[in-house]
């Protein structure tokens, strides 16, 4: 399964708020490791991409090291449409916001891609018009800040008038403190939802771009399909499974069955069964590998193991004790106490 991928022009953003800050990379002590690599990766086009894994690194190192919880929003107020690539420019020259929207659901390959990467949902609710995508792991929680930050940043550059955001919905904790969020979005932030989402009245979808240019967006829309037929065509169908179920478990905190998967993925249950024969699983492997992952969250939220056990369809804490040492040969009580040692100073 490959990496996911992310633009380099979050590195270039990064590296932007080094230079802001008096300081140059190549002599800072902590990223001497990193030095080679992040010379070619700064070197690179800005509209390509690179591992996910090593801008994480990166970015964990400097906010350690520099002592700035709130960096994904520092770098995100640098943000222009060039850090975007193709589909930034396409979000800048749109004719609306709606437009805009649209562009961003189709080609948000462009931006971060990958197995793990989610589709963009566009839908309306009521009076409200909702741009959102499911949780997949706590360990991209400071790409997605990054990413919403900055669309964000670049929409209120595009429209005067700034789309009317109700609320941002995040699916993982806070990873700085609250009011950074609140000064900088000017709206509810919302942590541990269910999904994340930019939440806007629909009014919004009419406001116009002063930089509108649909000459010129004939041309970016060529690219950019010519740019996604180029991609790789991912294997996704057991990863849709396990996502899923991993949405089932965090929304209903209670293991789920087969057809009721099979209805989340609009297929019937023999199509799913078959589906998984072909792929050499099974639904009771991915419901189990999605249980530990679950169950390694809930741990790391100091949840009691009685109340894991409960919200994973254990029948008690020993049933889940049992499960967990098959499958990752190590007892629930000194996973605990892992977690516990690698949360202290």
């Amino acid at each position: 399964m490959q990496e996911l991928q992310i633009p380099n022009g979050y590195f270039q953003l990064w590296n932007m708020y080094l230079i802001e800050q008096g300081l140059d990379f190549y002599t800072l002590e902590f990223l001497a490791p990193y030095r080679d690599d992040l010379k070619h990766v700064l070197q690179l086009p800005i509209d390509t991409q690179s591992p996910f894994s090593f801008f994480y690194s990166i970015l964990q190192l400097t906010r350690e090291q520099l002592d700035c919880p709130q960096l994904t929003i520092e770098m995100a107020k640098r943000i222009r449409p060039e850090h975007f690539g193709v589909l930034g420019y396409m979000a800048t020259r749109s004719n609306s916001v709606a437009e805009a929207l649209q562009y961003i659901v189709r080609f948000s390959r462009l931006v971060i891609d990958g197995a793990d990467a989610i589709p963009l949902q566009m839908y309306q609710q009521g009076n409200e018009i909702w741009l959102s995508w499911q949780f997949l792991d706590e360990k991209y929680a400071l790409l997605h800040e990054m990413t919403m930050a900055a669309m964000v940043h670049l929409a209120k550059q595009i429209f005067p008038d700034q789309p009317q955001l109700l609320n941002i919905q995040m699916a993982h904790r806070p990873q700085m403190a609250q009011y950074h969020y609140q000064k900088f979005y000017g709206c509810e932030v919302l942590f541990d939802q269910p999904r994340y989402a930019y939440v806007m009245g629909v009014d919004s979808l009419t406001m116009k771009s002063v930089l509108a240019d649909p000459s010129l967006m004939q041309l970016l829309l060529k690219q950019a399909e010519e740019a996604i037929a180029l991609k790789p065509h991912y294997e996704s169908v057991l990863q849709q499974i396990h996502t899923a179920v991993a949405e089932y478990l965090r929304l209903h905190a209670v293991a789920p069955k087969i057809d009721q998967i099979a209805d989340e993925l609009h297929v019937s249950t023999r199509t799913l069964q078959r589906q998984l024969q072909q792929l050499e699983s099974s639904f009771k492997a991915v419901l189990e590998s999605e249980r530990m992952k679950r169950c390694e969250q809930l741990l790391q939220h100091n949840t009691s193991l009685t109340e894991i056990a409960m919200r994973l369809g254990y029948s008690d804490q020993s049933a889940l004790a049992r499960a967990y040492k098959a499958y990752s040969g190590q007892t629930l009580l000194q996973r605990k106490q892992q977690l516990k040692d690698q949360s202290e100073p």
